[in-house]
């Protein structure tokens, strides 16, 4: 197999060259890239000033003392509105704050603003949005026919979404580190189109108490940074049993996993052997690792930047060491209808809480007829006035799925397609499902997957780079298809991280993915720093 050479990590527009490559690793530092910014990227929707920085002082000497940290709109904090990006909550602010960000300020970082997403999570462009779409700082190199771009046309590609305006903020330097959601890839997808890595956890790794749910059983907090030791930082200080989130680990099986991944006999061997001889941990530092080149990921639509990174990012990985196969996980094709199915309808559930009696905006329109005072009228006005029309879209089509005519056709069906797509991974994988344990021999159970297993598998994050942020999509599906790298990792719970690769020929980042079985991010993280 032949191999291309990817261009070097992105260019970005010449006032934020130097910018864009220094990231602000203090308050004063974010809040300055901030004012100079914001304002062109429309990447954060509110943030602190000098003032309330100042009231934070010298509380703590932690980890992640002074880091200046971005939070996505739909995570809950406790002094700026958490509104998910939806007239339903513009100024919303909630009573308790996410535990991920309670984890984050114990160890020392500081919240300076929430980030611009698309509505309760649901895009892919950061379009959908009541602040207006954010931009990605990316710069288009000019054509390769000479010509330059003109000067309104500049910032005008999409930042991906969910997560666009936190994956904008680290890529412009406004802050160190951003913390996102991940439903089908909302981190992962904006981090590939930014240029920025973006880590999704193992599902109930880190605790979604203050996460505003769109899909509950898909959805995980994510995060976000320039490079693969802030967010190994950041996710360390996060990850933490929560007794307020059933889904959240429990701290026995966080224990079970740790040995499951200690008592592997090939990374034990990797270590010896990393001790013995300096230069080969220079050299092939991932040596006794095996990856796996899923074939189904090699779909119509992968543009030419992302199958020439895909083969360059191999290749630099059998450089380091690593052993490189080809797999395959049979049920992937079908892994984005079902994910959609699932997502629908758990989303229509989980947004019939915003009928503007308990919290959230009220329809000021009064009834005028006498059917007009029944409560539903005054819901369905509430819900047609605060939900943006993607959001709507996606109530109506989940409610639909849900109902007993359609359920048995669709959403079971979408459930045993998932629970297909989670044993293919658990067989490819040499590392076993901690949860599929049930008092089974360690030692044969590493016995029979390791011939044949991988340790993590390698593919493109998103089929092409970024888009333009005023071209119409043809239909609707298009904008679903750009989900179609990431939602197999969501639908099998298990930790998936993007992390930039090169950029294609207009000078547009391109990301590539990462993902491993079940509790072991840990390896995921080690080799993404090495990619």
């Amino acid at each position: 197999m032949t191999f291309a050479v990817v261009r070097p990590l992105c260019r970005v527009a010449p006032e934020f060259r130097v910018a864009a490559y220094t990231t602000a690793t203090t308050i004063k530092g974010a809040l300055e890239a901030i004012a100079q910014r914001n304002q062109e990227l429309n990447a954060f929707v509110s943030h602190i000033t000098s003032e309330e920085a100042k009231a934070h002082g010298d509380q703590y000497d932690e980890p992640l003392k002074d880091w200046p940290v971005a939070v996505k709109a739909n995570i809950a904090t406790t002094v700026q509105p958490t509104s998910c990006a939806s007239n339903a909550l513009r100024d919303y602010v909630s009573p308790y704050q996410a535990t991920a960000v309670d984890a984050l300020v114990r160890a020392g970082a500081i919240v300076v603003g929430k980030t611009n997403m698309d509505e309760f999570g649901m895009g892919a462009k950061n379009e959908y949005t009541i602040y207006g779409a954010a931009c990605n700082p990316r710069e288009q190199m000019p054509g390769i026919d000479g010509n330059t771009k003109r000067e309104d046309q500049r910032y005008r590609h999409s930042p991906g979404g969910s997560s666009g305006g936190s994956a904008a903020a680290v890529a412009s330097g406004m802050c160190r580190v951003a913390l996102g959601s991940d439903t089908g890839g909302s981190v992962r997808l904006p981090a590939a189109w930014c240029g920025v890595v973006g880590f999704k956890p193992t599902y109930g790794r880190v605790s979604r108490h203050g996460l505003v749910a769109y899909g509950s059983s898909l959805d995980a907090i994510g995060v976000m940074a320039r490079d693969v030791n802030d967010v190994r930082a950041t996710f360390r200080a996060i990850s933490v049993p929560d007794s307020r989130d059933m889904t959240c680990m429990s701290g026995k099986l966080r224990m079970q996993i740790d040995a499951l991944t200690e008592s592997r006999t090939w990374t034990k061997n990797l270590a010896q052997m990393h001790n013995c001889l300096q230069t080969q941990k220079q050299q092939r530092p991932l040596a006794g690792i095996r990856i796996g080149i899923p074939k189904e990921f090699w779909v119509e639509e992968l543009s030419c930047s992302a199958l020439d990174s895909w083969k360059a990012g191999a290749q630099r990985l059998a450089d380091l060491g690593c052993e490189v196969i080809q797999v395959s996980l049979p049920h992937i094709p079908s892994s984005l209808p079902a994910y959609y199915t699932l997502a629908f309808a758990e989303s229509s559930s989980n947004l019939a809480r915003y009928d503007g009696i308990r919290y959230g905006m009220r329809s000021s329109q009064r009834p005028v007829a006498v059917n007009g005072s029944n409560a539903s009228y005054k819901y369905a006005n509430t819900r047609s006035e605060g939900l943006g029309s993607e959001v709507q879209r996606r109530i109506l089509l989940g409610t639909y799925v849900m109902t007993a005519s359609a359920s048995e056709q669709y959403h079971i069906l979408a459930q045993k397609v998932r629970r297909l797509i989670q044993k293919d991974f658990d067989l490819v994988y040499a590392l076993p499902n901690a949860l599929a344990l049930h008092g089974s021999d360690m030692s044969d159970v590493f016995l029979r997957n390791r011939p044949t297993g991988v340790d993590a598998l390698l593919f493109p994050t998103v089929t092409d780079t970024a888009p333009l942020l005023d071209t119409e999509d043809q239909n609707l599906v298009t904008g679903y298809v750009n989900d179609i790298m990431t939602v197999p990792a969501n639908l099998a719970g298990i930790p998936a991280i993007s992390v930039p690769i090169g950029t294609d020929s207009n000078g547009m980042p391109v990301g590539l993915q990462l993902t491993a079985q079940y509790g072991d991010d840990d390896l995921l993280l080690s080799i993404a720093g090495h990619l």
